[in-house]
């Protein structure tokens, strides 16, 4: 440990050093000298002290909590494995990165386990700017994994091995204070690949490790600044909200100076002041770009290292005015808003919004206050529902759920329940039975409320039938809402219910688009008929869907659950006009048979994958999407195509029908060697959630194009041939 102790403070008298006596200097201004000396003073006292062993009692681990886990519960000699130093850190105090900035020291590891023992250095997360005064550290707050990755040698026969260290880190507040702590784990050697209760931690960690730049980076150099220039044509000046620089070593630029940004066409620079090492000949580092999705920053960080080139001056990149916070918020409202209306044509709701507008025609020219109230009604059914739907996605993501925009269709026992529903609207309008005419008698008052609440459900209804379509602009919108706060998100759901209510309510309260609707006659008893047809579509589109969830059983349990609701509509007809005790006993049998169903319902069935038949009926042969795979097809430099959709959105099979099962497209992948990943979402699961949200995606369905060499291109929702053969070809 002390031998560790002394190694840091000669690092930081050579850093020192080399500050005093670089060139640069003079253009500082004696403060700044002054107080870095200080800082770095301060530091080299305190790793002083650390090093005398009767000292060190005078500082225990305080104020950050260090704990030595493991990635997997056991490890198997020869086979490569993660553990990491997990460093939680009280509020308002700090931890340093690998290059600390204007002071500080990084935290260090001293071994004391088997020398046969491989571990690795530390894999360093994306640090933090953490501004002191006039200057400038890069550090962690909160808590922090540094990740190893260890090997045992192929020759350990031990059945359990103990890693232990000795850790010594600086913990940084008003004041800096050097703690350590002795470290050890204990691990059963041989077993099986079991992830521990660690393992979350590790994949959280490594969403913050720098992966290598997609695009190329130069460096230009003045005797006074350094600029990096980023060609990254694809990156949106909209939705930069900011990027830094974190250099490796100390001394390459002036820590606590401005960075700007200048964004062009063709990508973006970084302008910076440089640091006082006199001669550059290469820069590397950590580059961070975050990006605005609706009110929060979502960062990525990427690693690199390009040669410096010496010019008299740097070149300028033009630059774009970045926008607002608030526009893409504002752009979020405005898309929800247009996807709700555009909602309304689609197969799932326009028979519904066919009815109301049947419904409008009967009462206009004599109760038009009644259908400027009805359509009220049916509006606050919209909103109900889209607040409850919406409320329960939220809820189930704040619980640590990976949830999205129709979840509920995950749910093989929601799919029955609304084939059953479907099936039933159908039976009703094509008058196999009517519900309601045995209610007149008891009052026009009580027959209005009934009205009324049926209004009320009715949206409702239409609200749970459009879930599974998603029209365009929704994409962007549920994304954006999904990354916000509670409040805003439920705001930006209750527009796009507003635009699902708004044709009904604008035909409903302007009297001149009444006056264009045709007559009412006997024309509209053959057009409800004809609209019962859609909703049997929907019914056996439906008990596919559940077919693909759940297999055969989940079939037989659809089929004899209509059966069962088709027996009780009939009886309940059959028995209307017959005497007051063989209407009772229609009634019963009625009820019967809907308990029947209800019952089948009940019936637990396996979930399955997509049968074999669905998946002949592709034209492409789609691979199962996973990380992984997706990984290993970019690191042989393949184009990859991913289909994230399900069984049970309808936009997604239009586009597979009239896309992806197109020769030209399937010709295009075979001559580009594009490999097809499909993420099926019909059922849930967490990393296909996970894998839409890294795009600000919360449902499907979502195309996302991945050249060889450059960043992945996301297509629109509504797929054209055109523009996936533009993109693929491009790509070869």
């Amino acid at each position: 440990r002390s031998v560790g102790a002394i190694a840091s403070i000669s690092g930081v008298l050579v850093r020192m050093v080399r500050f005093v006596s670089a060139e640069s200097v003079s253009a500082m201004t004696l403060r700044t000298v002054a107080l870095r000396a200080m800082a770095i003073a301060i530091a080299l006292l305190s790793l002083f002290l650390s090093a005398v062993p009767a000292a060190a009692q005078q500082f225990p681990a305080e104020h950050v909590r260090v704990q030595l886990v493991s990635e997997m519960e056991s490890v198997r000699p020869g086979e490569p494995f993660w553990v990491g130093m997990h460093f939680q850190i009280d509020p308002d105090w700090h931890i340093y990165w690998r290059n600390p900035g204007d002071s500080g020291a990084a935290p260090t590891v001293d071994w004391v386990s088997d020398p046969g023992i491989d571990i690795g250095e530390f894999v360093w997360p994306y640090p933090e700017r953490m501004p002191a005064g006039p200057l400038l550290n890069f550090g962690y707050e909160d808590e922090v994994l540094l990740m190893m990755q260890a090997e045992l040698p192929e020759s350990y026969e031990a059945r359990e091995v103990t890693l232990q260290g000795d850790a010594l880190w600086l913990v940084c507040n008003a004041a800096c204070i050097p703690e350590e702590a002795s470290v050890e784990l204990t691990l059963p050697v041989g077993g099986g690949a079991i992830a521990s209760l660690q393992a979350p931690l590790f994949q959280q960690t490594r969403q913050n490790l720098p992966r290598p730049s997609p695009w190329p980076i130069r460096a230009e150099a003045t005797s006074d600044r350094l600029a990096l220039y980023v060609e990254s044509p694809e990156l949106a000046a909209a939705t930069i909200d900011r990027v830094s620089f974190f250099p490796d070593v100390d001394g390459v630029i002036v820590n606590a100076a401005e960075q700007a940004i200048a964004i062009g066409n063709e990508g973006f620079s970084l302008d910076v002041q440089r640091g006082y090492i006199p001669e550059l000949d290469s820069v590397s580092g950590v580059l961070t770009i975050s990006e605005r999705v609706g009110g929060e920053s979502l960062t990525q960080a990427f690693e690199f290292e390009a040669p410096v080139e010496l010019v008299p001056e740097l070149a300028a990149v033009p630059a774009i005015a970045l926008a607002p916070a608030s526009a893409s918020l504002w752009s979020a409202f405005g898309l929800a808003f247009l996807g709700g209306i555009v909602l309304n044509v689609m197969p799932c709701v326009f028979p519904v919004l066919s009815l109301k507008a049947l419904g409008i025609l009967r009462e206009a020219g004599q109760h038009p206050q009644r259908v400027r109230t009805r359509s009220l009604w049916y509006a606050a059914g919209i909103s109900v529902s889209v607040l409850t739907i919406s409320a329960g996605v939220l809820l189930l993501r704040s619980l640590g759920q990976q949830v999205g925009w129709g979840f509920q269709l995950q749910a093989p026992g929601f799919v029955l329940v609304m084939a059953y529903l479907m099936f039933a609207v159908g039976l009703n309008f094509s008058g196999v039975f009517e519900i309601g005419g045995a209610f007149v008698g008891m009052g026009q008052k009580l027959t209005e409320r009934s009205g009324y609440w049926g209004d009320f459900f009715t949206g409702i209804f239409a609200t749970v039938v459009a879930t599974p379509c998603s029209a365009p602009f929704m994409a962007t919108a549920i994304g954006v809402a999904l990354a916000q706060p509670g409040w805003v998100a439920i705001a930006i759901f209750q527009m796009l219910g507003l635009g699902l209510a708004l044709p009904y309510v604008v035909i409903s309260f302007v009297p001149a688009i009444q006056s264009r609707l045709p007559k009412p006659g006997a024309w509209m008893t053959v057009a409800r008929q004809a609209l019962a047809f859609p909703m049997y579509a929907a019914a056996a589109w439906l008990i596919w869907v559940l077919t693909q969830q759940t297999g055969s059983p989940g079939l037989a349990v659809g089929l004899s659950g209509l059966l069962a609701i088709a027996f009780a509509a009939w009886t309940f007809r059959v028995t209307r006009a017959a005497g007051k005790w063989n209407q009772r006993a229609g009634a019963i049998a009625a009820s019967i048979a809907v308990g029947m169903a209800i019952a089948i319902a009940q019936i637990p069935t396996p979930v399955a994958p997509p049968s074999e038949i669905a998946a002949e009926m592709n034209a492409i042969a789609w691979e199962p999407y996973s990380a992984e795979t997706l990984a290993n097809y970019r690191r042989e430099e393949r184009p990859v195509f991913v289909n994230f959709a399900a069984d049970w959105c309808i936009t997604c099979l239009v586009n597979d029908r009239v896309v992806l099962s197109q020769p030209d497209i399937r010709a295009a992948f075979a001559a580009n060697n594009v490999v097809s990943l499909k993420g099926d979402w019909t059922n849930r699961n967490s990393a296909i959630t996970e894998a839409l949200a890294e795009f600000g995606r919360g449902g499907v369905p979502l195309y996302v194009f991945y050249p060889p060499d450059a960043d992945p291109v996301v297509l629109p929702q509504i797929l054209s041939s055109d523009r996936l053969h533009q993109v693929i070809t491009q790509s070869g």
